[in-house]
């Protein structure tokens, strides 16, 4: 667990000190990459995942669950995806800039909250539509009125 007066960075730095975690992070790393990589530059291209998927000859769930870090691609596929995207199969899988991860960050604090504003849009919907159901018909009918 992470303290709260911590960095990533000097969390990150104490943990690969840790033997059994470095390895695990040196293996996957890679794959970590790619999923960045793939995300952002798909965003920054303005291209969706529909899209790259016809390019790369693949499907939309393929690339959706690279994106997500869920699939060992092959590296025909890392390929198909780099030449879809204009880059070179190890531009993919290479640690992104900082720029980059920066980018990325201010685009999921955006997106996480876009969904908080419209969850709790929707939680006060679904607790107004709860109270009217319990109210009793008669009283329902009036307010359709």
């Amino acid at each position: 667990m992470m303290d709260g007066d911590m960095t990533w960075d000097e969390y990150m730095a104490r943990r690969l000190q840790e033997p059994g975690y470095a390895a695990a992070h040196a293996v996957g790393r890679p794959f970590s990459n790619l999923t960045l990589n793939v995300w952002s530059l798909r965003e920054t291209k303005g291209v969706t995942q529909e899209q790259l998927a016809e390019a790369a000859k693949t499907t939309r769930r393929r690339i959706a669950s690279i994106e997500r870090d869920e699939v060992n691609p092959t590296l025909l596929t890392i390929s198909r995806i780099a030449f879809a995207l204009g880059v070179t199969a190890s531009d993919l899988l290479a640690e992104p800039d900082k720029a980059v991860i920066a980018s990325a960050r201010a685009v999921v604090e955006a997106r996480i909250a876009t969904w908080s504003v419209r969850r709790r849009g929707a939680r006060g919907l679904l607790d107004e539509a709860e109270k009217q159901s319990k109210a009793p018909a008669a009283r329902r009918r009036r307010a359709a009125a």
